[in-house]
């Protein structure tokens, strides 16, 4: 037990430690708060001076554009060449000279020597490589002439030989072929058959033979066309025989065609054919030309110009007649033809349903 002087002097001591303490803190605190001041002023310094040189960064960017602005209008005032104008930019730029002839219609032609244009309504403007080796049409569009009463085409170069024609089908019914020659029709091309594009079965037209007899006794040049599904050489050479046993003894002056068109079944069916390569068609379209050729019938094939140039080898067909198909005033495809099928909505006396019309460039006289 301490005495009450030990007891004072005890209280003495933790008087003096709790002062110490105080001063510790005291000085503590003021060390801290001489950091945050010191810190404070640093960083105020540090942001004016990043404020400062942006100021002057900005202002340098400034007087840059400023100054290319004046030299770039001082040039073009003086018609210098540093700083050209955007006209004459576009000037400069060489672009591929064309002459559309109808731009209303799905395609358009170009008549440049190495390319040609194309105006896809998925794809829009495409520009094709010209082929080498296959003859360009050299139609003059200018000597088409439509005849506004009847709508029929005719072409007005006393140096080229043209005649109308038609081509029918079973959906044409019935035809008066008399009434048919006095309204000037000059040839008509039959459908003999087809390939189902589902059941791929082979079928004789309904009318086939009403249509070849009545036509031929009213002195129309006859030809005929095929429906073609064929998915391979085999099949194209089926359909071949077909053709001309179905033939027979008929003499025709206008050739076989081959008809191969993309199907779009409104059943939801996918066609038989619907995704043939072009390597593929056109060995189809080469065997079946060539079996007509051997049976002494001329060959030819039926296109629109989207199939002629995207799914045949053009470089090809030499010897196979054009029929191409452009529903149209003037035709555009870019290389030559023999047939042109410049409409689908024709009127003509003797048939009740509407026809196709068409015009050829060339006299198919063999046969006579």
């Amino acid at each position: 037990m301490n005495t009450p002087i030990e007891d004072m002097e005890l209280e003495l001591k933790e008087q003096e430690i709790r002062q110490e303490q105080q001063q510790i803190q005291d000085s503590l605190t003021q060390m801290t708060e001489s950091y945050r001041r010191a810190a404070e002023t640093r960083s105020w310094e540090l942001i004016k001076s990043y404020r400062t040189t942006l100021r002057v960064l900005l202002l340098v960017i400034a007087l840059l554009v400023i100054a290319v602005i004046v030299v770039a209008v001082g040039w073009n005032l003086e018609q210098g060449t540093l700083v050209p104008s955007p006209v004459e930019v576009i000037k400069e730029i060489e672009v591929p000279k064309y002459t559309v002839i109808d731009p209303t219609s799905e395609f358009s032609r170009e008549l440049s020597e190495d390319s040609f244009l194309l105006s896809d309504s998925n794809y829009g403007p495409i520009w094709m490589p010209a082929l080498e080796g296959v003859d360009r049409n050299e139609y003059n569009s200018a000597l088409f002439v439509k005849d506004p009463a009847t709508g029929y085409i005719s072409y007005a170069d006393p140096s080229q030989e043209s005649y109308m024609g038609i081509d029918v089908s079973k959906y044409q019914g019935d035809i008066d072929w008399e009434a048919v020659k006095e309204a000037g029709v000059d040839f008509a091309i039959i459908r003999c058959g087809n390939r189902g594009y589902v059941t791929g079965s082979i079928n004789e037209d309904d009318y086939f033979r009403e249509n070849i007899e009545g036509a031929t006794e009213a002195g129309i040049k006859v030809g005929v066309y095929f429906f073609s599904q064929a998915m391979n050489s085999e099949e194209a050479l089926e359909e071949a025989e077909f053709c001309i046993d179905l033939l027979g003894d008929y003499e025709i002056d206008y050739p076989v065609f081959f008809d191969w068109e993309v199907v779009i079944d409104e059943d939801g069916d996918t066609p038989r054919t619907a995704y043939i390569d072009p390597e593929t068609l056109t060995n189809n379209l080469l065997v079946f030309s060539e079996r007509i050729r051997l049976a002494g019938f001329k060959p030819g094939v039926y296109a629109n110009k989207k199939t002629a140039v995207w799914k045949y080898d053009l470089t090809r067909l030499e010897g196979i007649d054009m029929w191409i198909a452009e529903y149209s005033d003037t035709p555009t495809y870019f290389y030559d033809f023999d047939v042109w099928q410049y409409s689908s909505s024709g009127t003509v006396p003797g048939i009740d349903a509407e026809v196709d019309l068409n015009i050829s460039f060339k006299d198919y006289n063999y046969g006579e």
